[in-house]
């Protein structure tokens, strides 16, 4: 899979997660960059999750910290608590 399809279904397969816990999220998918994912913040702006692949392995980055993409339950957990506060 190429990595913009990766990063794109990793991203989709996060929103879906934390759409379980339930957390709204937003999916940016601009036609000349890669997609973003987004969540609303309880002070109302939204921050960005980004899926970058280093060293073979993909994780997540939210506010400055690398969260593992193999847990995605325990990711979704942690940054839609870190949205509500």
């Amino acid at each position: 899979m190429p990595p913009s399809e990766a990063r794109y279904a990793l991203l989709v397969r996060l929103a879906w997660e934390l759409r379980a816990i339930p957390a709204s999220t937003l999916l940016v998918f601009p036609y000349h960059a890669e997609p973003v994912l987004y969540v609303p913040c309880r002070d109302g702006h939204h921050e960005p999750i980004l899926a970058v692949c280093l060293s073979g392995r993909w994780r997540l980055v939210w506010r400055g910290t690398e969260l593992a993409a193999e847990r995605l339950h325990d990711a979704a957990r942690r940054i839609a608590m870190e949205a509500a506060a």
